[in-house]
């Protein structure tokens, strides 16, 4: 066979192979392309992104069903964040909102450098000066935070107590027809429905806690105390209702034996102080026993004066 006739031949075979592969390609089924879950952002809309997240942090679009909230999920108008023992960073351009742990947020209006969002909880706030505007509004109430520039916490327990807390810059506090400016180190805060003239931050976290008896063989304790007006507190972990006043009290379950129990407080700036003590849950036998050793021993020493 000559040149040309082996060309031939090879340019044959290769007519054959390709043939017999697009059929098989056309006969195979396609590979699945995985599609994401995340709902379609209708054309013209702005949305806010989820930047950071820790610990349990849900999201729900406008149908109402939460699911696990990922970095990278956007949230428009009627969208919700919402956090348990967790943290969550909301942007929108120069406006970033951190919402803290046992607390919500559903997102109102958005803009290509604003929003705005009604809160319940502790959220911290950050807005670039002179590039964008946050309008932040407490459940519970009327009120409405604005700000354009600065670095400032809101925190409203959705009965009508609220704290709103200027780091840097200033924001301007409405309550019904009464307007305020907080500014940079104060605090102003909304009680009964009225909105107080601002003051100037504690420079310390208050946490005053009245603990209950060492020994005790009761199923649970209370634990009261005293913070800042404003602030939250949890106690093991659990967010307790703080009044006007500041004042707060909860029932502490306990197991057997001893045990640690830690209140927290964060106050209007966000700082925070933890205090503890330990309470031993004994039967009411042992109890009894424990008590009349004491009271033997304090009986030996007075003889002994």
């Amino acid at each position: 066979m000559n040149d040309r006739g082996l060309h031939r031949a090879l340019l044959a075979l290769l007519l054959v192979a390709c043939a017999t592969g697009c059929r098989r390609s056309a006969s195979a089924p396609p590979e699945a392309i995985p599609v994401a879950a995340k709902p379609t952002v209708a054309a013209g809309t702005v949305a806010a992104v989820v930047l950071a997240r820790t610990g349990k942090v849900e999201l729900s679009h406008s149908d109402g069903q939460w699911s696990d909230a990922r970095v990278g999920d956007q949230l428009v108008p009627s969208d919700s964040l919402r956090t348990e023992a967790g943290q969550a960073e909301l942007g929108l351009g120069p406006v970033r909102m951190r919402l803290h742990e046992s607390s919500a947020l559903r997102v109102k209006e958005t803009g290509k450098s604003s929003m705005r969002a009604q809160v319940r909880g502790a959220v911290e706030s950050d807005v670039e000066p002179g590039r964008g505007a946050l309008d932040v509004e407490m459940e519970g109430t009327d009120a409405v935070a604005r700000s354009t520039g600065g670095h400032f916490f809101v925190t409203a327990d959705g009965r009508g107590v609220v704290s709103v807390a200027a780091v840097s810059g200033s924001v301007n506090l409405v309550a019904r027809t009464r307007q305020v400016e907080v500014r940079q180190g104060q605090v102003g805060r909304i009680q009964k429905g009225e909105l107080n003239a601002p003051s100037p931050a504690l420079r310390r976290v208050l946490l005053s806690v009245l603990w209950p008896e060492e020994l005790t063989s009761k199923e649970a304790v209370p634990v009261s105390g005293k913070v800042e007006p404003g602030s939250r507190v949890f106690i093991q972990g659990h967010p307790v209702s703080v009044e006007a006043n500041g004042s707060f009290t909860a029932e502490v379950p306990l197991h057997d034996g001893a045990q640690k129990v830690a209140v927290l407080v964060v106050d209007p700036l966000g700082r925070r102080k933890q205090a503890w003590a330990t309470i031993v849950r004994a039967e009411a036998r042992h109890q009894r026993v424990a008590a009349a050793a004491e009271a033997k021993k304090k009986k030996k020493e007075f003889q002994w004066r």
